[in-house]
């Protein structure tokens, strides 16, 4: 039986988990100029990116750091790395992995490197470095994880920056994550967050070396400074309304909201549970602005009508599939 929650954070969580059920009210975002519409949207999405690629990292950093004892055994004999029934990685092509130890302090450092591209099952292509340094073993109360992204890429987006990770000593299901990190868009649009997350697995946990079974839920917040190309400025804030949950063999978030707040007012919701078709790993999301609501695609940024259109069309189709099927 899991034991109770150990650190404060945790209770947070909990009580923002307990209360994720949809309120009938619906919330209300002010009228807003034409401008600062668009400029919610466009943040909006972009953050979407940015929490994609963000928990991309921490998933990485998760699979090793857990499989910690296996990889310096195997280190330590000369053995290659490779994750046969993982299901994580396309043709189980990984990373390479490096290790350096000082066993008398336990200072442990896995480097990891994905050179110019590898490839996930979920379509998702990693490039770059990632460097976890461990200090204390996993159940003492001397650990701790410090990890630097070094030109990280998640598809066409560059990641720099660090991030800490403290594993729970009492119920392992959860990890608290707090970041400081930059995020370069294609466009030349980068975001600079600073987030705190707390993630809870309900599922797959046990199975370390396997992670396509993983499903967990995030809480917490985000503070953020958008830069546009054109160098004009924004800084918003980001709070997950209901938690985020989050399937290995899914791209995107499948479930939750998120609401975005610029100088303190509330501009955005994005609803990541609004499609409830038979794939759970639809690329859809209702963004909610003060212009109304807005069906975006999660791959292609769009939030021109057009999306909605296609969804609808793909709803129609599947219940007159399944209408037939019952029949």
């Amino acid at each position: 039986m899991k034991k109770i929650i150990g650190f404060s954070v945790l209770a947070v969580a909990m009580f923002m988990f307990s209360c994720s059920t949809k309120s009938d009210e619906s919330i209300d975002i002010p009228e807003m100029s034409e401008e600062l519409t668009l400029k919610s949207a466009q943040i909006a999405v972009a953050e979407v990116q940015a929490e994609a690629a963000n928990t991309e990292c921490n998933y990485e950093v998760e699979f090793y750091a857990n499989a910690e004892s296996l990889l310096t055994r195997w280190w330590k004999m000369g053995k290659l790395f490779s994750w046969n029934n993982n299901l994580r990685y396309f043709e189980n092509k990984c990373p390479d992995v490096t290790i350096e130890e000082n066993v008398d302090e336990y200072d442990k450092t896995i480097t990891l490197n994905y050179g110019d591209s590898t490839a996930l099952n979920n379509g998702k292509v990693l490039s770059g470095q990632i460097v976890i340094n461990i200090l204390g073993q996993r159940n003492s109360q001397e650990y701790s994880r410090l990890v630097t992204y070094t030109d990280f890429g998640v598809d066409s987006m560059l990641i720099n920056g660090t991030s800490e990770v403290v594993v729970d000593k009492v119920d392992s299901t959860f990890r608290k994550f707090e970041s400081d990190m930059t995020f370069v868009y294609p466009d030349g649009t980068t975001v600079t967050r600073n987030a705190t997350r707390v993630w809870q697995w309900i599922a797959g946990l046990e199975t370390s070396e396997i992670q396509s079974d993983d499903v967990f839920v995030i809480t917490g917040e985000v503070t953020g400074l958008i830069v546009w190309p054109d160098g004009t400025e924004e800084t918003y804030s980001k709070v997950i309304s209901t938690p985020l949950k989050r399937m290995a063999r899914c791209r995107y978030v499948v479930e939750g909201e998120v609401e975005i707040y610029v100088a303190g007012e509330l501009v955005s919701t994005m609803d990541y549970g609004y499609s409830n078709g038979e794939d759970e790993c639809d690329h859809f999301a209702l963004l909610t602005t003060g212009a109304g609501e807005e069906v975006i695609n999660l791959v292609q940024r769009e939030y021109n009508g057009k999306a909605k259109q296609n969804q609808d069309k793909n709803k129609k189709q599947n219940n007159n599939k399944n209408q037939n099927g019952n029949g």
